[in-house]
């Protein structure tokens, strides 16, 4: 895999670039991919490419890329889509071995593109060459210059630290030009298209080992092998940002069970991104705020300090404090005493948030916030500070800049929320290096996203290929099914029996006579069940009768069931009744973009309209398994309330990780309900008290 990365990341850094299709045409797109590569200063060579030979800025035009008397490194392509394939094939016998492909008409065209693209990947496979789109603007490498847009680049754009992955030419630009106005730094950027052969998870490796690079930020509106991104990011030493669109698309898939009904696309995304230490954005603005922050030293704490220069603003960002779960810590006397020297009035009362509405000094203001910074009970500060241009706009400016120094002295983050015209804004922007916010609510709500990344990353665990950690010799093994979808209830129970699942007692009946002899055998109350392939409400469709306390009450019950269910035979599942105690809910699925998952929530009748649970990609560790019993909303039922004894966690933390198993070592589970399991109160266990299980259609059940 690292060579295969060491690979991918010459796009990066060819020694020379073939752009084909360029011309001297000043309409021409190509022409401005070479203009972008000549203003940003690209020291390798240019080679323009078109099949009207001529001259552009200069430099001869090749009639074609075999034309080239040398190896060439990298092929730019921006010709007719039906013309590609061609192309590839020229830069095949060349020896070409990496190309972007910037021309659209493919797949996102509908099915016509369809053939376009799978002549282009079977030109690819024979001469082993990887391609960047089609359908994108590029590759762009700001460290050396590489700027293959073929859209007018701005000149403003700086080298930073932050690199880009874009599914949108479009949206990956806005980025750009976020980060221009912001005065934040861009080290490489690629718009992904249609990703048909190298994808988000190739250029992820790659950026990851990137020494030019420090924050990750994805635009993505699907994921190509959502498994294989959480393998990858759950290593990564470097904050992801992943702003994920198309979130509301209603899934075509009918629900099988519960745990299809509770699996929604949002959620799973939400869920899988904070387990592998990933920052989800949902807005443009707040990826670029949490970028602003991740620029700063990291908040090691959630101990701030304010000071702002109004009353008002500092009430609200005592409230945006309050929301996002950060501690105010009180000031020492002393030091409010020293403080206060420098009031004119003295008529305002002196705490954290620190009103500075009476103090006209901004050198004392540049003495307090350093003082606040060598605070060991301080992890970070907000300055709001207002002015205006004209009046105390130069010590405003001088106190930015002095803000600054104090950030690289102590290594803290100081986020700075400014209210002035415009112009100022920008120019703090554009001759500081601290992060401007204009809003208190933006500042506080960057740094506790910089601090959730911070408490998420050092949670995370990686996460291994499945073909690594699945089980040669599993406990069990799914039975034949002669081509059902589903298992018996009773196949199912003796399924999750086998995997260490605590069940209670049961016996099998096809006659009333049997259902007394097993009633005998188990002793009451039991419950009865019809053992048929899932049956998700067995309440609602008369599957089940409860409470059955004699044999007699057995065979009346094992009738009347075979009664209703006529003409076909009846068997039924008779089990004992469990001892009481909360239901919960756990489930899994082989989900089609992160594979085997696994749910957790309140059980029983109420969990589709509840909706309350969380969820994790398999395997689980015990940990993972808190993790998400402590996610849900309904935790408060769990840990006992109004004195009641907490369940049993550690029960349920042992399924959850034996049902993560389960769903590894067999992906020919397509879903699964174990619903309701009973917990017990602490050291008292948990019993699965039903199950169902959907297989996948076809195929051997133990293959991917």
């Amino acid at each position: 895999m690292a060579s295969e990365t060491t690979n991918l990341a010459s796009f990066f850094h060819p020694r020379n670039v073939a752009v084909i299709g360029a011309s001297a045409d000043p309409a021409n797109l190509g022409r401005n991919i070479i203009k972008n590569l000549l203003n940003f200063g690209y020291q390798g060579e240019i080679l323009p490419v078109n099949i009207q030979k001529g001259v552009l800025f200069g430099q001869r035009i090749y009639g074609s890329v075999e034309e080239v008397d040398h190896p060439v490194d990298l092929a730019v392509i921006l010709t007719p889509a039906k013309t590609i394939p061609g192309i590839m094939e020229a830069c095949g016998r060349k020896g070409v071995r990496r190309i972007v492909i910037e021309s659209g008409g493919f797949s996102e065209m509908g099915e016509e593109g369809l053939p376009l693209e799978e002549a282009c990947l079977s030109v690819a496979r024979r001469y082993g060459i990887r391609f960047v789109g089609p359908n994108g603007i590029g590759v762009t490498n700001l460290q050396n210059g590489l700027v293959l847009p073929f859209w007018p680049m701005r000149e403003d754009l700086k080298l930073g630290k932050v690199s880009i992955l874009a599914q949108s030419g479009g949206v990956g630009l806005s980025y750009l030009g976020f980060l221009a106005e912001e005065n934040i730094g861009l080290n490489k950027f690629v718009s992904m298209g249609n990703k048909l052969n190298v994808d988000e998870n190739d250029l992820l490796e790659v950026l990851i080992e990137d020494e030019g690079t420090e924050i990750i930020l994805l635009y993505l509106e699907g994921f190509k092998d959502g498994r294989r991104f959480l393998e990858i990011a759950s290593r990564s030493p470097k904050p992801i940002l992943v702003h994920k669109s198309n979130r509301f698309q209603e899934s075509a898939r009918i629900a099988h069970s519960h745990t299809a009904a509770l699996f929604a696309d949002d959620l799973l995304v939400d869920q899988a991104l904070e387990q592998v230490g990933c920052v989800r954005v949902n807005t443009m603005v707040d990826a670029v705020d949490y970028v602003k922050s991740l620029t700063l030293p990291p908040l090691r704490g959630n101990r701030l300090a304010v000071v702002s220069r109004s009353g008002g603003h500092a009430v609200i960002a005592a409230d945006a404090c309050a929301h996002y779960g950060f501690d105010l810590p009180p000031f020492p006397r002393d030091f409010l005493a020293r403080i206060e020297t420098s009031f004119r009035a003295k008529v305002i009362r002196l705490q954290n948030p620190l009103d500075l509405g009476d103090l006209f000094d901004l050198a004392v203001y540049e003495n307090i916030v350093e003082e606040m910074l060598k605070r060991g009970d301080v992890d970070g500060l907000l300055l709001v500070h207002g002015y205006r241009r004209g009046l105390d706009h130069e010590d405003s400016r001088k106190l930015v800049r002095r803000v600054e120094e104090l950030i690289d002295t102590y290594r803290k983050p100081v986020a700075v929320a400014i209210f002035t015209e415009a112009v100022e804004v920008d120019f703090l922007r554009r001759h500081t290096g601290v992060p401007i916010f204009t809003a208190p609510e933006n500042a506080m709500r960057a740094f506790y996203l910089s601090h959730q990344w911070g408490v998420r990353k050092k949670a995370a665990k990686a996460i291994s290929p499945l073909a690594e950690i699945r089980s040669k010799t599993p406990p069990a093994s799914l039975p034949p099914t002669s081509g059902r979808a589903h298992l018996l209830l009773s196949e199912a129970t003796a399924f999750v029996k086998a995997y260490g699942f605590p069940v209670p007692e049961y016996r099998l009946a096809r006659s009333a006579g049997e259902a007394a002899t097993a009633w005998r055998s188990i002793g009451g109350p039991v419950a009865l069940k019809v053992n048929r392939p899932h049956i998700s409400h067995k309440t609602d469709a008369g599957a089940v009768i409860l409470g059955i306390d004699s044999s007699d009450a057995a065979a009346e019950a094992f009738e009347d069931l075979a009664r209703r269910l006529a003409p076909e035979p009846l068997e039924a599942l008779i089990q004992a009744m469990a001892p009481g105690g909360r239901e919960v809910i756990l489930g899994g699925k082989q989900d089609e973009v992160f594979g085997p998952v696994v749910l957790f929530g309140l059980g029983g009748i109420f969990v589709e309209a509840l909706e309350d649970v969380a969820w994790r990609a398999a395997p689980l560790e015990r940990a993972d398994a808190r993790a998400m019993m402590q996610q849900i909303r309904g935790r408060r039922i769990l840990e006992g309330i109004r004195g009641e004894e907490p369940c049993d966690f550690e029960a349920l933390e042992d399924l959850l990780v034996r049902l993560s198993r389960m769903l590894v070592d067999h992906p020919g589970i397509f879903e699964i309900d174990i619903n309701p399991v009973r917990v017990g109160r602490k050291g008292r266990g948990a019993a699965a008290l039903d199950a169902r299980i959907l297989l996948r259609s076809g195929g051997d059940p133990r293959a991917d």
